[in-house]
Parts: structure tokens; C-alpha cells; sequence
């Protein structure tokens, strides 16, 4: 596996809620902190049998969007996730943004940044939300998106403003 992107997986359930959840989350290096929260959050919902599948990727702070090939991945999934967002009226920046940064020897490129944690939640194979995600009012974060999961019936926030 590439050092852009370290995965580990926990799965297993009994049951699922509105089809088969799955969630992605994603973790700038070092994991800790709050962003062990809400992997600990997210592997007691799949220990219960809230979500079907959870794993986590780590990824850079910043790469540099010119670098396809090193960096595909990523900015593959990113790429996903905004379409995702805009289909829908929402938007992932900020935190992902992509800016022009300087470079030590002269000349400059454009990067895009990546958020410390980030989550994909998908429902039978089908991306259904993206966190943090906004609506230009509302901004949707992944405390969020845990905290709907555990509701009964479980929902997504972006969607239960709709």
C-alpha cells in the first residue's frame, strides 16, 4: 500500500440500518486526539451493528494536484466526493480546498489541502454522505453524522434538514 494512504479495517454485523451502511474515514497523520473519538465512536457503532463495514485511511496534509499519477487516489476520491456535494446543492470547502503554494526553489503549484478527518457513509454501494459538507447556511461535521447514525431510525444530517 502506497505511504500516501495506510488503511486498517474493522468490520462485522449482525443487522443493518436502511440497507448496508458502510463508513470511510479519513485521518491526516498522526491519528489522535479528537479524531480518536470519533473512530472509537464509529467502531462501537459497527461493534453494535449500527454500520456494516467501517475503515480507515490515513492521508497527507496537502498534495500537490499536478501529481496524478503519485497522488490518484486521493484526489480520485476527492474528486467523488464533490460530485457527490454538488449533485445535491452542497459543498466541501472548506475544509478541502485547493490553494498555490510556494515553492523552496522558485515558482509555486497548486495543492489541495485535505481536512484532519473526513467520512464517506455509504448505503448499499451508494455514496449518501460526505462529512463536513455545507449548504451555504448549515455545515454538517462528523460529530454529526455519528450523532444521526445512533438516532432512531438512523439518518444523515444533510438529509434531515431537507
Amino acid at each position: 500500500m502506497s505511504e500516501e494512504m495506510q488503511r486498517s479495517d474493522n468490520h462485522k454485523s449482525d443487522e443493518s440500518v436502511g440497507g448496508e451502511i458502510a463508513v470511510h474515514l479519513w485521518s491526516r497523520r498522526p491519528v489522535c486526539g479528537p479524531r480518536t473519538t470519533a473512530i472509537d465512536r464509529f467502531t462501537e457503532l459497527a461493534a453494535t451493528g449500527v454500520i456494516d463495514d467501517f475503515d480507515i485511511q490515513t492521508w497527507p496534509e496537502e498534495i500537490p494536484v499536478s501529481q496524478r499519477s503519485e497522488h490518484g487516489e486521493v484526489l480520485a476520491t476527492v474528486d467523488r466526493y464533490e460530485q457527490w456535494a454538488t449533485e445535491r446543492g452542497l459543498s466541501l470547502r472548506p475544509p478541502f480546498e485547493t490553494r498555490t503554494s510556494s515553492l523552496l526553489v522558485g515558482g509555486s503549484t497548486e495543492v489541495l489541502r485535505l481536512p484532519m478527518i473526513a467520512v464517506a457513509v455509504y448505503a448499499d454501494d451508494d455514496l449518501v454522505g460526505v462529512y463536513p459538507c455545507t449548504d451555504g447556511t448549515t455545515t454538517w461535521s462528523v460529530t454529526d453524522c455519528i450523532d444521526a447514525l445512533t438516532t432512531e431510525p438512523a439518518g444523515l444530517p444533510h438529509q434531515s434538514e431537507s
